[in-house]
């Protein structure tokens, strides 16, 4: 699973279904939770051309207006011929404003993971198709994949700030780095004795190169937020990112899923944090987890953003 929902479009006329396209929008990203990429098409000999057939592999859904004018199902013939010789695994929706052409055409020709509508009705099928798509993925290992994948950009746009903010950091911020941040290393490092000596280090907190410090092991992403909360509260307070709400919304997901064994009972699917509580496997936790993964990334990408002011 992956947090960007990828549409293939292939419609001549996008401006008379700018809101379908909207509604559509708003499923995926306001309700689902997922980011969408749509990608326009005018014509299906533009697709071959520009895209091609092994790269549907990279939508998730195709949305493909056949134009069924009684002079053009030719076309239509040769598209889901086409489809059909190139072993297309993606869902696909057909529709037409020529409704009862269409499903004349398709009655002996339709692949497997075909579906149709009204032109009109593009939308609320779509919606349909797409909570199709969600529920094959949408699984505990699926789910582990996408906060994986995500927490480590979270972590590389964390990493950018911390590296802009580094030549302007002074005595106060490095001291903060220093007492806060490096003594939690330094404890990482004494609960690891049995397998490595612990040496004092005295040097001064003036010394601190935060550039250099990213590629330090123990720098990770609990800390990396703690740095980039500091760095907000003197450059953009503003902005309402905190350390605490990301530490319990993302990194704490993150951990249990990374390490948590998936368990069932007969209130369904859990994961167990290490205080014994519940982690419920819900497709409503489901989506929240993808929302608040948007939302850091937002606050993130806006922290960066102004440092570059």
């Amino acid at each position: 699973m992956k947090l960007m929902y990828k549409i293939l479009w292939i419609e001549d006329q996008m401006h008379s279904i700018r809101g379908k396209k909207r509604v559509i929008s708003n499923y995926i990203e306001n309700e689902k939770g997922f980011e969408l990429e749509i990608k326009y098409i005018e014509t299906f000999q533009q697709f071959k051309d520009e895209i091609g057939f092994d790269s549907l592999k990279n939508y998730d859904l195709l949305l493909i207006d056949l134009n069924l004018d009684d002079d053009e199902s030719a076309d239509g013939n040769k598209i889901i011929e086409s489809i059909r010789n190139n072993n297309i695994y993606t869902e696909i929706i057909f529709y037409s404003s020529h409704y009862e052409n269409l499903l004349t055409l398709l009655k002996e020709n339709i692949p497997e993971g075909i579906f149709t509508s009204e032109r009109k009705q593009i939308d609320t099928k779509a919606k349909k198709i797409i909570d199709v798509t969600l529920h094959k993925i949408q699984d505990v290992n699926n789910l582990r994949g996408l906060i994986m994948a995500e927490v480590a950009e979270l972590d590389r746009i964390k990493k950018n700030i911390i590296q802009k903010f580094n030549k302007e950091a002074d005595s106060d911020f490095k001291k903060y780095i220093k007492e806060d941040v490096f003594s939690k290393i330094k404890d990482d490092l004494t609960s690891l004795k049995c397998l490595v000596k612990v040496v004092e280090s005295e040097f001064s907190h003036d010394e601190i190169n935060l550039e250099e410090l990213q590629n330090n092991f123990f720098y990770d992403s609990f800390k990396k937020s703690r740095t980039v909360n500091k760095i907000k509260s003197k450059k953009c307070n503003e902005i309402d990112f905190k350390h605490e709400d990301y530490r319990k919304d993302v990194i704490a997901k993150r951990n249990v899923l990374a390490h948590q064994k998936e368990e069932e009972d007969s209130d369904g699917k859990f994961l167990l944090y290490p205080n014994g509580n519940r982690l419920e496997f819900t497709e409503e936790h489901c989506i929240q987890i993808r929302k608040d993964i948007k939302k850091y990334k937002n606050l993130l990408e806006q922290i960066s953003n102004k440092l570059d002011e």
